[in-house]
């Protein structure tokens, strides 16, 4: 046992006048975990005077103090000759704390110690401690294990069970210890929000009991009030259901009667209202604060009747639609009837406010929904902000503006672009290497937030169809935006893959070229059981594809290196153009000849792409024929004095420039004229194809629907609609049209060059004469497009508004 100092001595006469040592001791060393509501308010009452006496870091100075009490006790009580259980729980507590704060080094980043360390989390540590801790000598063991039991709560969080998951479970670093504000027996805990809690929690346990009921709130169950300390992250898509902000009950505190036994509330809802409690102004803060209380006891039943008091309150037949219209009537009531039960001038002044802004506790209520929505508007912008410059090559100035925002998607996210833009200059820049270091640190964080919530769970592409389910029925489903992030992302890590393994190829550097294809391969082992490409509406990134590409492009240039990388080595070139079957190995060969500066050998694979349009699509998200081309073209054009480039003579430019059109028209096919909208051509195609496979069989044979009840038709009345031709025309001239466009900018450019030079047999003329035909097609196509009518809508105006 160690000594006691002087200031272990002052602290021990002070918590001694509160809570008697013996008492906090003899729980720990004699206890078996099981909770006990007088020990919890004694520690909670000891680490109020510590904290109330300017202790900077009260549970520390509360777990120095109760080792050396232990000590004094040891020496002095024979009830503590043995006193090895205390002993090794406070020893197992010190650890844990750190341990708990290193666990959450992603998800609570934004917090202080004195945030996390509240009076009743150390009662659930101890309590935890107790029951995991004491009977085993491994220290590291325990302490996991005591971490582990210690992170609880998720909140709503849609699991999507799948036969390829590996577990149902969310991921480790997503659950966390909700900090109890109040616990049965042992009261509301010592800290900032104590005011507002414990007059919340006597508000609701003086409301009607028949009113409580509807709501699904029963305060005498509540076994823990406790706070979810996450920063609330405004994108994600779990705000869309309703009242989400205001807090839920626990799904996984459950009696074995069904019901639910602790509530836990938003951070952002208690500093909201203390907010207005805490500003200086003229109304008395005892009224701000019992106005505070009201607004929380409302917001509490509010989210109570969305979450249920247990697993059976809603099933899949009860939506929000439903839900919603009886919580407002509910809610209208309670604040009604808490208005009525209050007399004085405090009651005048609240009728005075209700009339003024046309609700009861309109004052509070109000500046609830003010703070929240400035905070979301300065959330948003933040974040916009941040991935800007991330994009911009600005790390400092993006985490700088991500640092203001403490959810943890957002820096997180920060984090990822800022890496992968470096990647991508560094590239620029010849340093292959460092690029290649990025990515380590990439696919780092990008798991890391997947597994602490910071981004969307890639299981949920495939079972929930890129959704997110806002209540068990079906139709209150919302697009998860967050998995098209996500997605991005990952593209552009294998991206960055694919271009260092070309440019390592094409330097020689095979041992670099080899690291980036087995890192490319581990990638792909961990990405490609999502199955994104068997999900419609969302970018299909197949990391076993990109990783296949990746390795047929880093041979081909690797082989071409080995050839002296000869210019216009058109016969190598055109032995390997069969194994380029994506947009991606195009483009990768393309933009390495090009910073070759090898013109003619790029030349010629643009048009064989061109030419396999059909197969190889010539625009595939970051893959683009059109910025390829034009691209060569500028590149070729640049004036001849530019530093570092090293072009072919005037002439030899022009003649490439004249042959470079020659070869798309030439290769072009229909891609080269403008296209015309042939909807009757479709139709036809549909009604034959139809007749083909049915015909035969329903031969001499009718139908009559005997229900005659529109089937099909939407609930709100309205009627089933033929489908929209120009939808099945619009991929089509799509294509065609773009390559029109880049046509054009490609003939603006090379046109500038060839004026300025003195070319013979100018195609200029001929250029211009194709170019007004072209335009005068296009008008045509125009009107023809203007002339289709668009289906109307269907259901009235308020099925169509939100």
């Amino acid at each position: 046992m160690r000594k006691k100092g002087t200031a272990v001595q002052d602290r021990l006469a002070k918590l001694e006048q509160t809570a008697p040592l013996s008492s906090l001791l003899g729980w720990l060393n004699f206890s078996d975990g099981r909770p006990d509501s007088r020990w919890q308010k004694q520690l909670n009452d000891a680490y109020a005077l510590l904290a109330e006496h300017g202790e900077s870091a009260p549970w520390q100075s509360l777990l120095d103090a109760l080792t050396a009490g232990l000590y004094e006790l040891h020496a002095t009580a024979p009830a503590f000759r043995d006193v090895r259980q205390a002993e090794r729980a406070l020893a197992l507590t010190t650890k844990v704390l750190p341990a708990y704060r290193a666990h959450h080094a992603d998800l609570l980043a934004h917090l202080d110690d004195r945030d996390l360390f509240t009076p009743f989390f150390l009662v659930r540590v101890f309590e935890t401690v107790l029951v995991l801790g004491v009977s085993t000598e491994d220290d590291e063991r325990a302490v996991a294990g005591i971490v582990s039991r210690l992170n609880d709560f998720v909140g709503y969080r849609p699991i999507a069970v799948l036969e390829t998951r590996p577990q149902g479970e969310p991921y480790d670093h997503e659950r966390h210890r909700p900090v109890p504000l109040y616990i049965r027996g042992a009261g509301t805990a010592f800290g900032r929000y104590q005011e507002l809690t414990s007059t919340a929690l006597a508000i609701l346990k003086e409301t009607d009991p028949g009113l409580l009921a509807e709501a699904q709130f029963d305060p005498d169950i509540l076994d823990e009030f406790a706070l979810d300390l996450r920063a609330y992250d405004h994108g994600h898509p779990v705000n869309r259901r309703p009242n989400y902000i205001f807090g839920e009950w626990d799904p996984h505190h459950i009696d074995n009667q069904g019901r639910y036994r602790r509530y836990v509330v938003r951070k952002i809802a208690l500093d909201a209202l203390l907010d207005r409690v805490e500003q200086p102004g003229p109304l008395d803060r005892g009224e701000r604060l019992w106005e505070a209380a009201a607004a929380l006891a409302g917001t509490v039943l509010m989210a109570s009747g969305v979450s249920g008091a247990g697993p059976s309150a809603h099933d899949s037949t009860t939506t929000l639609g439903v839900l919603l219209p009886r919580i407002a009537q509910y809610r209208d009531a309670f604040y009604e009837q808490l208005l009525a039960q209050r007399g004085g001038a405090h009651a005048e002044r609240l009728r005075q406010e209700q009339a003024s802004m046309r609700q009861p506790f309109g004052g509070a209520r109000r500046h609830l929904n003010s703070y929240l929505a400035r905070h979301r508007a300065a959330q948003l912008q933040q974040r916009y902000l941040a991935l800007i410059y991330a994009q911009m090559g600005y790390p400092e100035a993006s985490l700088e503006e991500a640092r203001r925002i403490p959810a943890v998607s957002v820096r997180m996210l920060s984090e990822v672009v800022n890496r992968l833009t470096s990647g991508q200059l560094e590239a620029e820049h010849g340093e292959l290497k460092r690029a290649a270091a990025r990515l380590a640190e990439v696919e780092d964080h990008l798991r890391r937030g997947v597994s602490c919530g910071a981004f969307a769970d890639p299981w949920n592409l495939l079972g929930f169809q890129a959704l997110f389910p806002l209540s068990p029925a079906r139709e209150d489903s919302v697009r998860d935006q967050r998995l098209d992030e996500l997605v991005q992302v990952v593209e552009q890590i294998f991206n960055l893959y694919s271009r260092l393994s070309s440019e390592a190829a094409a330097a020689g550097d095979e041992a670099l070229a080899g690291s980036l294809a087995e890192g490319m391969d581990r990638l792909a082992a961990w990405w490609d059981p999502f199955a994104t490409v068997e999900v419609s509406e969302v970018r299909h990134v197949h990391g076993g594809e990109a990783a296949a590409s990746a390795r047929h492009v880093a041979a081909a240039l690797s082989g071409w290196r080995q050839r002296g990388e000869a210019a216009a080595d058109l016969a190598f070139w055109r032995d390997q153009i069969d194994s380029f079957s994506s947009s991606k190995s195009f483009y990768l060969v393309v933009d390495a000849l090009l910073r070759k500066g090898d013109f003619r050998a790029s030349l010629a694979l643009l048009a064989s792409w061109l030419g396999r349009a059909e197969q190889v699509p010539l625009e595939d998200g970051a893959y683009s024929f059109h910025g390829l081309a034009l691209r060569w073209l500028l590149a070729l054009t640049q004036p001849a004095e530019t530093e570092g480039a090293s072009l072919p003579p005037t002439p030899e430019r022009a003649g490439l420039v004249v042959k470079f059109f020659d070869y798309l028209e030439a290769n072009a096919e229909e891609y080269w004229e403008v296209p015309d909208l042939d909807l009757e051509e479709l139709e036809g195609d549909e009604e034959e194809e139809q007749d083909d496979l049915y015909g035969a069989a329903y031969d001499e044979m009718t139908f009559q629907d005997s229900t005659d009840d529109a089937e099909g038709a939407i609930s709100d009345g309205g009627e089933p609609t033929d489908e929209f031709d120009l939808e099945h025309e619009g991929e089509r001239l799509d294509g065609r049209l773009r390559f029109l466009m880049t046509l054009a900018r490609l003939w603006q450019v090379a046109a500038r060059f060839l004026a300025a030079t003195e070319t013979q047999d100018s195609p200029l003329s001929e250029w211009l004469r194709t170019a007004r035909e072209k335009r005068r097609l296009m008008l045509t196509l125009l009107d023809a497009v203007h002339d289709q009518s668009l289906p109307e809508p269907t259901g009235d105006y308020d099925s169509l508004v939100e």
